[in-house]
Formats: C-alpha cells, sequence, structure tokens
C-alpha cells in the first residue's frame, strides 16, 4: 500500500543522536540498531532483520612506554602482543594488506590532535597520533602491549523495502570505529530522511541498514564490510537482478561525489562478486581527503560536517534512485 510522505527530516540532528551511542561496537552496535528500528517503528515504517554471529575484536587494553613514561595510545591489532623498538613504525595510510600480519605502531599524518585507528592489523599493534610519534621518535626505549579478545557478537542488517525484486538496492552501515560521525553516522541520517520523506519509494526500492561494516576477523576480500557480504550471500539473485546497487558512506562534509571506480568501491564496498556487479555500483562519498583528517578518531564528531551538505547528499541519492 502506498503511503503518504512524511514531513522534512533534519539530518544533522539525527548524526548527533546516532552518535550518542558511539563507540558503535558490540553493545553500541546494538544500540544504534534499535534506535534505528525504532525510529522505522514510529513512523510506521516496515523492517525485516536480518540477524548473524560474527567474530569480532574486543580491544581490552593498550599501553606504551618510551623510556618508562607512558605515552596515550589505541589498540588496533586484532591479536594481542607486544611491539619492541621504533622498527615497526608506518604510516596508517597505506593499506593495512601491505602489512597486515606485521606487529606495528601506527599513525596518521593528516589527522591532527588525536589518535587515528585507520587501519586495523592481524598483528598486535596500536596506533598513536601525532604528539605521540614524536614522543617516541625523540625516546630511546620503546614497548607497547595490547590485550584484545575475539568474542561472538550478533550482528544485524535492517532491511526496509522491497527484499523481492528492487530496482535499487541502498546501503548505509551504522556501525563505526570510534565516534563516527562522518563515518558512517551521516549516510544514516541520509538514508532514513530519504525513506521518511519518500515512503512510497518502498514498493520498489530497497534500503539496508548494514551492521559490522568496521572489525571482523575475514581476511578475504577484507576485515571490513562483513554485514554487506552477509546480504550479499542471502540476496544475491536480487544483486544479480537490480538496475543499481548505492553503498553510501562518509558523506555531508563537503562536496559529495558519486564514485565508480573498482579500487573506491572496494575501500567502501568490498563484497565478494564486485567484479560481476561493479558495472552498477554508485559509490556515494563526501569529502575523502577531509575524512581522513578526522577517520576512525574521536574527533569524528561532526565537525567539519552541515546541514547543507547533508541535503545534497540526499538529493545526490534521490537523483540516482528515480533514474
Amino acid at each position: 500500500m502506498k503511503k503518504e510522505s512524511k514531513k522534512s527530516f533534519h539530518c544533522l540532528d539525527y548524526v548527533k543522536k546516532i552518535i550518542s551511542f558511539s563507540p558503535r561496537q558490540l553493545q553500541g552496535e546494538i544500540d544504534t540498531a534499535n534506535f534505528i528500528k525504532k525510529t522505522l517503528t514510529e513512523n510506521d515504517i516496515e523492517y525485516k532483520e536480518q540477524k548473524y554471529h560474527i567474530d569480532v575484536p574486543d580491544f581490552k587494553s593498550a599501553t606504551l612506554l618510551v623510556d618508562g613514561k607512558n605515552v596515550e595510545c589505541s589498540g588496533c591489532g586484532l591479536k594481542s602482543g607486544t611491539i619492541s623498538g621504533k622498527y615497526k613504525i608506518i604510516s596508517s595510510l597505506i593499506s593495512s594488506r601491505v602489512l597486515r600480519y606485521e606487529p606495528n605502531i601506527s599513525f596518521n599524518a593528516m589527522c591532527k590532535g588525536a589518535i587515528s585507528n585507520s587501519n586495523h592489523y592481524f598483528a598486535p599493534a596500536i596506533a598513536v597520533s601525532n604528539d605521540g610519534l614524536k614522543q617516541i621518535l625523540d625516546g630511546t626505549d620503546v614497548k607497547a602491549e595490547t590485550v584484545v579478545e575475539k568474542v561472538k557478537h550478533e550482528s544485524m542488517n535492517i532491511l526496509v523495502g522491497n527484499t523481492k525484486n528492487p530496482k535499487t538496492i541502498i546501503f548505509a552501515h551504522y556501525d563505526s570505529v570510534k565516534t563516527g560521525a562522518i563515518d558512517n553516522a551521516s549516510g544514516v541520517s541520509v538514508t532514513m530522511a530519504t525513506i521518511l520523506e519518500n515512503t512510497d519509494f518502498l514498493e520498489e526500492h530497497l534500503f539496508v541498514f548494514s551492521g559490522n561494516e568496521e572489525l571482523s576477523y575475514d581476511e578475504e576480500p577484507a576485515y571490513w564490510g562483513y554485514g554487506f557480504r552477509v546480504f550479499e550471500k542471502a540476496y544475491t539473485e536480487q544483486m544479480e537482478q537490480c538496475e543499481k546497487i548505492i553503498p553510501i558512506d562518509s558523506v555531508g562534509n563537503g562536496k559529495n561525489e558519486i564514485v565508480t571506480e573498482k579500487s573506491m568501491i572496494m575501500l567502501g564496498f568490498p563484497i565478494n562478486n564486485i567484479d560481476k556487479w561493479v558495472h552498477k555500483v554508485r559509490f556515494i562519498i563526501g569529502d575523502f581527503d577531509h575524512l581522513m583528517t578526522v577517520y576512525h578518531s574521536d574527533i569524528d564528531d561532526g565537525r567539519g560536517m552541515s546541514e547543507e551538505s547533508l541535503q545534497e547528499a540526499k538529493e545526490i541519492l534521490l537523483q540516482e534512485i528515480r533514474n
């Protein structure tokens, strides 16, 4: 049954509500899923839950001593262990695939004033801020230790709309590393606005709020994007038959654009059959360079984001759905 569209939706306010559940891993992810479902229920929008179990890291502790003094750090390795000396200092702006099994101390040179857990590794690893990096370089004796536990977690994808034969499938992940305003409370907010303001879309299109995009122990094709691949496996026929696949991630922080280049798509949407379906993927993303200045850090708290840019992202999504 066709429903009338609801009143306009303020995206930035919704972003702020989502980041109140951060970091959106484990219980934070569950709380966020419940909040999304509550929003849908309050607006008389039906949805389906696709639940699944996955091993995820539970970071217990991370310590770094430089010449016997504590330096702030954050665990970003999927295994417990130690790192000694300065031999394993790397830029986290280099793909984690290059050094995925190497114990390391990583830093993000573009992120000022915060620790950026840009990458995660299948080895003991910690991340430090640029100030922390300077302390390491100025010091002599460097010792780090991280403790992480692999735990079983129940995640879910929340499916809204046509699950049988959708013309378009739109994806927005709701989990985060640390605060995650741009990555990806922004995409969730824009997607929710599109649903609530255009409920007639639900007859022909499918919207997927995806869990567990950020962290898993899946090694191929990547440790991230597991929730997308769970959907892909269960809904292969729908992925095959739909006209467009639209992931929306990290928008609202400047000029938004559509990306169709495979390597960039794989950063935001690493599914198993990407070669088969890349021709119909339209990846909506914001200012990537700006994202790196706050990426996977506590300062991804909405700075650099605007309602105007979020609305622009929504208009891009609307145009892609309608065309």
